[in-house]
């Protein structure tokens, strides 16, 4: 799954990483986070609107503007139903987006006594996640305008943490998933050859990342 990520570095990173054009207009809105649950507004990527490269900070989960709908806001996506083009999930294909970060938090073990791992990539580059949103612009960063991060089974030794993962994108992947130009059915092609388990790797940390609102600098340092 991806429940909470670190967004701690400077967009200006992010920005280069990507190659990515624009100077992030709402910078104040923006602040780094070691511990990012859903609920909050994290930097995402996008060409939603006038095709041009953008950024923002957007809602993390997305609450359909269904009549009589009783769950609370989605913050990840089951690529296996937005492949399957649901209907939950179809508005929100033209609308493709990336959140880029440096890592994501799973837990193991039993309810009550659960242990905290920290995913990264082993070349340290930005993770960049595969989104879709609700958002446009002139709408509010709420969550009816909202965000989901797609997720996929797990494979490999990641499994031993969960039993799905976020799809990371290689850097060309990630600026073709979010180009308008690019029709909907070859972007979700995209989705299906994210990068590999290989390409991670993972280890414990503090149990005081049980609190989702810990912002310790220690939030993703190994323990033991």
């Amino acid at each position: 799954m991806c429940g909470r990520v670190r967004q701690a570095d400077d967009p200006i990173d992010y920005f280069s990483f990507t190659k990515w054009s624009d100077p992030f207009r709402p910078l104040n809105t923006y602040s780094p986070s070691p511990n990012r649950p859903p609920g909050t507004h994290p930097l995402v990527l996008h060409r939603i609107g006038d095709g041009s490269e953008q950024a923002d900070t957007l809602h993390w989960g997305y609450l359909p503007p269904w009549p009589g709908y009783k769950h609370g806001p989605a913050s990840n996506a089951r690529l296996d139903k937005v492949l399957g083009k649901s209907p939950f999930w179809r508005p929100l294909l033209g609308r493709r987006i990336i959140m880029p970060c440096e890592g994501w938090y799973e837990w193991t073990g039993p309810k009550g006594d659960r242990q905290p791992w920290y995913v990264s990539p082993k070349d340290g580059k930005p993770l960049l996640m595969a989104g879709i949103a609700g958002w446009e612009p002139g709408k509010e960063a709420d969550e009816y305008h909202g965000f989901a991060i797609i997720t996929d089974d797990a494979a490999g030794g990641l499994v031993d943490l969960h039993d799905r993962r976020p799809v990371c994108l290689t850097l060309e992947d990630a600026r073709h998933w979010m180009d308008p130009e690019i029709e909907i059915g070859h972007a979700l092609e995209l989705l299906t050859t994210p990068r590999p388990e290989s390409a991670f790797r993972w280890w414990e940390v503090t149990r005081k990342m049980g609190n989702s609102r810990y912002q310790g600098e220690d939030a993703s340092r190994p323990i033991g």
